[in-house]
């Protein structure tokens, strides 16, 4: 059997990519019941969710397809399958060919350097012109795209196929009759088509040059050629409803697809973690090298350590079967494997180079997830951290200022299936809110104060005093303690307890509770009592002291000030600064980058908590952003005044 070809299909959601996935295991024979999206929460909403795969064999050759979802905030799984893919397809729509998650989708197939073609599916619809949609692809797609096909329509119906490289009709269900018109259109694209190919090889030069009859064979390797090196992407047209055009696309897939290269030692990359409800954590890797077995030992390069590949599975159909081995090009999920890690690669070498690593987008969506019940909160971070660790786009974590629990994702829709996949599988009932503003709180002049802590409660008391200057610091120093007393004023063995006293206040917070930060803090006098005093007296002491200093210093809030990058198509420009201006936004700058508009900006991060919402919104969903913390900075007086406010009321209501 010739080496598996790995075949990935991204597009728009609706595009069917899911149902002609499925429509080709048929066709091929895979046996089974077929099911692309398997898990509860695919089957409940109707759309993909999850990277899924499915194989079978056709002429010999063993096809690895792989399904991406096409809504936008479940981008990592089209990085995931574009990345392990030979050949990418591209699923359109006939009847809405270019849409967000097309753009989204060629844009990834393009950074990520992978030979692709386009599939138009739906030719069966009735609103369907090729003409037009053959010049919206291309418009919107760049590249040299060029049909290997012609649809024939009749009285607004798609009967079938004109095939430009085997010069005859195909895909038809009933008679078989092409208009004059489509006969000589497609002369004239198989000459520039033909002689598009024929610059990838010289002796087709020549032989077009002469004009010499070319074989199929000599054709089929150069269109190979040019496809491997993105020269060329061929448009096939069909319909997985009708399946009409699906041998046609499996025979493209399997002529071609790359063939896999990799040198003899074993080599795998794990590029989608799932986790199954009867199999457990599945890694599932590609195969880049040599082959192996169930029972090898290989090394993963991230951790250094030796890992055994314990159980092995490959796929039949879309169901998982286990396996002894697995060579070059060959897609496997792996069981019962610890320590491993989306992205991990691991090989017989322990001195072999890694894989590079995804460039996966960061979450830039926040909510606070909150337990709905005693038992929920007990069960939940555990199975929480499981879910997220499969998902480069998932992340949880504890706020260190306001304490609550944190999950970040793309967006609400992909929140959502997380909460509903807890309540699915663990039983978990949580909800979300939206969180609160991680403020801090410093000083802006220098203060200082005293304080002395005493009290006696009948046989030993307690006493300190302290004195303490305060003074601010530069943005992002956060604290220094200096003890400048002299002449045991306030003995060595209690300064431990002041700066803890110190500390301690700094964590209540002066204003509305929230830590205090860059400020250094100068003890340089006291008294104590050579029986009454201790570390706990002095910490008191301190604490106090502290307090009484700050509130003399201009206390203020810090703010979470994000830096946000911005792409837009250009259209959009205009009504995204504007809107940024009014979110208290900095416009740091703009630039153009592959035909859309990077916009650069500082915002505070109390205007962007639901930005991912607002952004898709105002630009159809056709805009992308990234954003990270750069710095705090000072919170304008009349919203210090609100936060304030509102800390003392929830202090106030206990």
């Amino acid at each position: 059997m010739a080496k598996a070809r790995t075949v990935s299909f991204v597009g728009h959601s609706g595009a069917g990519k899911t149902q002609l996935a499925g429509a080709l295991l048929s066709q091929a024979g895979a046996g089974g019941e077929i099911v692309f999206d398997q898990s509860q929460e695919e089957k409940r909403r109707g759309y993909s969710i999850d990277l899924s795969v499915g194989s079978c064999t056709w002429e010999g050759t063993r096809l690895n397809l792989l399904v991406t979802p096409g809504l936008g905030e479940f981008v990592e799984e089209i990085y995931k399958g574009v990345y392990a893919s030979d050949l990418v397809v591209l699923v359109v729509n006939a009847e809405k060919p270019v849409e967000v998650v097309t753009e989204q989708a060629w844009e990834i197939r393009t950074a990520l350097g992978r030979p692709a073609l386009v599939f138009v599916n739906m030719l069966d619809k009735p609103n369907v012109d090729p003409e037009k949609l053959l010049s919206e692809l291309r418009d919107a797609l760049g590249g040299n795209l060029w049909p290997l096909q012609l649809p024939v329509r009749k009285d607004g119906a798609f009967q079938g196929l004109y095939d430009l490289l085997k010069e005859r009709p195909v895909a038809f269900q009933g008679k078989e009759e092409v208009p004059p018109e489509i006969r000589s259109r497609a002369e004239g694209l198989r000459e520039g088509l033909l002689e598009e190919v024929a610059t990838f090889d010289d002796v087709l030069v020549e032989k077009v040059l002469a004009d010499e009859p070319l074989s199929p064979e000599e054709v089929v390797a150069a269109l190979r050629a040019a496809v491997a090196e993105g020269g060329i992407v061929p448009i096939l047209w069909g319909s997985a409803l009708t399946g009409q055009g699906l041998r046609e696309l499996m025979e493209a897939m399997v002529s071609l697809a790359p063939e896999p290269s990799g040198d003899e030692g074993a080599r795998l990359r794990v590029f989608s973690l799932a986790l199954d409800p009867y199999l457990g954590r599945l890694a599932y890797a590609k195969v880049l090298g040599g082959k192996i077995g169930e029972g090898n030992s290989l090394f993963n390069l991230r951790s250094g350590e030796k890992v055994q590949l314990r159980d092995l599975y490959t796929f039949a159909g879309t169901k998982l079967e286990k396996t002894g081995a697995a060579q070059l090009g060959d897609v496997v999920a792996l069981g019962k494997l610890d320590g491993i890690e989306l992205g991990d690669t691991l090989a017989a070498s322990p001195e072999a180079d890694p894989e590079p690593p995804l460039p996966f987008p960061k979450p830039v969506f926040s909510r606070a997830i909150v337990p709905k019940s005693q038992a929920d909160d007990e069960k939940m971070s555990t199975v929480l951290r499981d879910l997220v660790a499969t998902k480069a786009t998932l992340k949880f974590e504890r706020d260190p200022v306001t304490k609550e629990a944190i999950l970040w994702g793309m967006g609400d829709v992909q929140l959502d299936v997380l909460a509903e996949r807890l309540r699915n599988r663990y039983g978990v009932e949580v909800e979300f809110q939206v969180p609160k503003i991680p403020y801090r709180e410093t000083i802006k002049k220098q203060a200082q104060a005293q304080y002395r802590h005493k009290k006696q409660t009948g046989g030993r008391g307690q006493f300190g005093e302290v004195h303490l200057r305060i003074e601010p610091l530069p943005r992002g120093e956060g604290f220094q303690f200096v003890d400048e007393t002299k002449g045991g004023v306030i003995p060595g063995q209690f300064i431990p307890g002041v700066e803890k006293g110190v500390r301690e206040a700094m964590q209540e917070g002066i204003l509305a509770g929230y830590p205090v930060v860059d400020v250094k803090a100068a003890v340089f006098y006291g008294q104590y009592h050579p029986v009454d005093s201790s570390e706990l007296s002095f910490k008191i002491a301190a604490r106090e002291c502290f307090k009484l200093a700050a509130q003399k210093a201009e206390p203020v809030l810090l703010e979470p000030i994000m830096n946000l990058s911005v792409t837009t198509p250009e259209a959009f420009t205009g009504d995204i600064i504007s809107d940024l201006n009014s979110r208290r936004g900095r416009i740091l700058g703009m630039e153009s980058q592959g035909g859309k508009t990077v916009i650069k900006a500082e915002v505070p991060l109390a205007e962007v908590m639901s930005y991912a919402l607002d952004l898709k919104s105002l630009t159809q969903g056709r805009a992308s952003f990234q954003m990270e913390l750069v710095r705090y900075d000072y919170v304008p007086a009349q919203i210090q005044e609100k936060v304030v406010a509102q800390a003392k009321a929830q202090k106030d209501a206990g």
